[in-house]
């Protein structure tokens, strides 16, 4: 079986994470015009998001194409790895 991801999977997962990346733009815009959150936290959440990511997929097993569908569902939370939805 090829593991290796065609070029079209990978810009599929290109435009995922692009997709994300600018919902993510627009909520956090949102929260500093409601004053619901300062540039400090907000810098703190992608830290914490960042190292997290990091940690999730730390092992060459992990599978992270699977934790990014996971968590691309309207459920997801950050608190623990979730499993697969049912």
């Amino acid at each position: 079986m090829d593991n290796n991801p065609t070029t079209g999977e990978w810009r599929q997962l290109l435009r995922l994470v692009l997709a994300q990346r600018l919902e993510i733009n627009a909520i956090e815009s949102a929260l500093k015009r409601a004053k619901a959150l300062t540039d400090a936290e907000l810098k703190q959440i992608r830290t914490q998001a960042s190292d997290t990511a990091k940690a999730w997929s730390s092992n060459d097993n992990d599978d992270v194409l699977t934790l990014i569908s996971i968590h691309s569902s309207s459920n997801a939370t950050m608190l623990v790895p979730p499993a697969e939805e049912q």
